[in-house]
This record gives structure tokens, sequence and C-alpha cells, in this order.
């Protein structure tokens, strides 16, 4: 399997393992704190939706990203510029409630860019230096794929934790 096999599998299993961590939650227990100073699971994955959009379209594309192209800041009431990333406990709590069909459907959209950019990426490609100012800390292309999958790992990690808490170990 080469590298295009093996990030395309990670994605299929985080997918797996998404829908199994969402799986039966009430909108109520998918807006659950821990504590006052933590966020809670609509949060964490809509954070990790935001920054695969802005990691892959922004950050190796160099194009406009899904969140804005297909409008989903509007649906959502959320501006496009907003990430999550140095959101204040207060922007996470007032974040708008939005439908888990809603969540996952940009999460959806966004994942195909993904795939079909790792399915036509080339070796050349990941060497480029990335286009975006503000993404430059991970120098390459490469670099920015290599954190998505941190990225996104971690917010899966949370959510799971956070339902784990409400529901229990095995739930």
């Amino acid at each position: 399997m080469d590298y295009k096999g093996i990030l395309v599998h990670q994605l299929d299993e985080y997918r797996r393992e998404l829908d199994r961590a969402l799986a039966g939650l009430t909108p109520e227990e998918r807006r659950v704190m821990p504590t006052n100073e933590s966020h809670h699971i609509d949060f964490a994955l809509w954070h990790a939706t935001r920054a695969e959009d802005l990691l892959v379209h922004v950050g190796v594309l160099g194009e406009e990203q899904v969140c804005s192209k297909q409008k989903w800041n509007d649906k959502f009431g959320i501006p496009v510029e907003d990430v999550g990333f140095g959101y204040s406990i207060n922007q996470v709590k007032d974040m708008p409630l939005i439908s888990l069909s809603d969540l996952v459907a940009y999460h959806d959209a966004v994942r195909t860019g993904t795939v079909q950019l790792i399915k036509t990426s080339t070796e050349d490609l990941l060497d480029e230096v990335c286009p975006s100012e503000r993404l430059k800390r991970f120098g390459t292309k490469g670099g920015v794929l290599a954190h998505l999958v941190v990225e996104i790992t971690e917010h899966l990690g949370q959510i799971a934790y956070i339902r784990g808490m409400i529901r229990g170990a095995n739930s």
C-alpha cells in the first residue's frame, strides 16, 4: 500500500469511529461541557471539520474553502473566518445549535475534497511550499496533510471521551 492508500484508509477508519462516537446521542448530550472550561461534542466536530477544510483547501490546494463555497457558514450562522482556534469558552457555549445531520453533511463535503486530493496527489505536490501564510508553520503541503491526521484524530478522541463521560466507557 502506498501513502495514498494509507491516508484514505486512515480517513475511512476515522469516519467509522466518528459514526460510532456520535450514534444515538441527543442534541443535549452533544452540548454537554464536562467542565466550565472545556468544549462540547458539536464544537469538536465543527472545529475538526473547519480545520480539515482550511488545511486541505487553503493549505494544499490554495482555493476557496468548502465552508464558503457551499455556504455552510451562512447555514450555521458562523463567520467563514472562524475555525474555532482561539475561541473563548463563551464563544464555545454560544455556538449556534446545528443539527447533527448538517454537521455530518458539511464533514462529508469537506472529506470528499480531501480524499480526491489524496488520490490525485503526487510526491512533487507534497514537497511544494504551503501557499497559505496562516499555515506556513507546516512548511510543505505534505506537512499540512500530516498535521491533518493529527488534528482530526485529536478531536475524534475528545468526542469519544465526552461520549464516554456521558454514557459510560462501553456505550
